[in-house]
């Protein structure tokens, strides 16, 4: 598409090197960064701008993209949660989601990935205690303890390597996607790690570093690492197939600090992992983690403070969608109506009259 990309910095910055390690594609589309807030708008021509309204998921600096158009305000608000509380960044700005309901929103396009699930999605403070509950508890041991999960997710990154430092042993970040996530951050100043906190990305860095970890003493370690889905190549599925310098002895303590993304793959790929961790005498702690994604009475909220004249469910398969217009009828919403069910690819033609 001959379109601009724009995104929040964090993103915007992430996106500009993606581009620049990818040039064999060659995606000439211009960046743009565009800060949250209602005093910021992107002007995409003199019918159409857009405005990203502050928002929490499983990576920093997102927001809900609000696009104004002559018939009215488009809301796409996929991968989002409603943390007061959170680790890093600033809670939602509900204030202009009040504002934009009163204003008049013409459609709402909302994940429904977590709609099933009652109540709120926990805040990531959760998260943090309970990965600090369970690093802490083993601070006099001498066994190894490495942690997985979501290189973009800076928040959780943050809290694993100050549990690390706390428990007097230094965080190592390992992976190119982990170096790129947590660098870029830290170079925006938007975290701060601890001092002893360090990283390598390429391969026979990762490697030199694995073989020093195991010189100098697992115990004086943790590393945190991506590869709790079980994907191949991943470096804590290579530890686990004994495929590098590191080695899983008996005893050791292997955390994930994220949930298996649901797909029969991950699944098996999962369950493989986990056994050849069992098979070297690992202890593994599983769901230390809370999910980036909005929940039944989070969405409920949304759907009030918006007040959309009509809703599009996405971003999860007919069981999940579906479920959305069950919702979506208990806040007064019809099928076909006000409400639709769509695949993708598919068009809706929406109007702008009241509800």
């Amino acid at each position: 598409y001959n379109a601009p990309i724009i995104g929040t910095p964090y993103t915007a910055k992430l996106i500009e090197q993606q581009i620049e390690g990818e040039k064999k594609f060659g995606v000439s589309n211009k960046v743009f960064a565009l800060n949250a807030g209602s005093k910021y708008r992107y002007e995409i021509s003199k019918d159409l701008s857009l405005e990203f309204v502050n928002v929490q998921h499983s990576i920093i600096d997102t927001a809900m993209a609000v696009l104004h158009t002559p018939a009215g305000i488009v809301i796409y608000a996929n991968d989002y949660k409603l943390d007061r509380t959170p680790v890093l960044g600033n809670p939602p700005d509900f204030a202009r989601m009040r504002e934009l309901g009163k204003e008049g929103v013409l459609a709402l396009i909302i994940e429904s990935t977590n709609v099933r699930l009652p109540g709120r999605c926990p805040s990531e403070r959760i998260a943090q205690k309970l990965v600090r509950d369970v690093m802490t508890s083993y601070e006099d041991e001498k066994c190894a303890m490495i942690v997985s999960t979501f290189s973009s997710h800076i928040a959780r990154v943050k809290t694993i390597a100050e549990c690390a430092h706390e428990i007097g042993r230094i965080p190592v970040l390992l992976g190119r996607s982990m170096e790129r996530y947590a660098g870029t951050a830290e170079q925006m100043k938007l975290v701060s790690f601890p001092q002893s906190t360090s990283m390598f990305g390429n391969r026979k860095t990762v490697d030199r570093t694995m073989r020093r970890m195991m010189k100098e003493g697992k115990d004086k370690f943790v590393p945190i690492v991506t590869g709790h889905q079980g994907e191949a190549g991943a470096i804590l599925t290579r530890i686990a197939a004994g495929g590098t310098p590191y080695r899983i002895d008996k005893g050791d303590k292997v955390l994930y600090s994220a949930n298996i993304i649901p797909n029969p793959m991950n699944f098996g790929q999962r369950y493989h992992q986990e056994t050849l961790l069992r098979m070297r005498g690992a202890r593994i702690f599983d769901s230390l983690h809370v999910s980036g994604h909005a929940q039944r009475e989070d969405h409920y909220e949304v759907i009030n403070l918006l007040n959309p004249q009509h809703i599009i469910p996405s971003h999860g398969d007919i069981d999940m969608t579906g479920e959305y217009v069950k919702l979506a009828a208990e806040c007064g919403y019809t099928l076909g109506n006000d409400v639709h069910l769509l695949r993708n690819g598919m068009r809706v033609l929406v109007n702008g009259k009241n509800r």
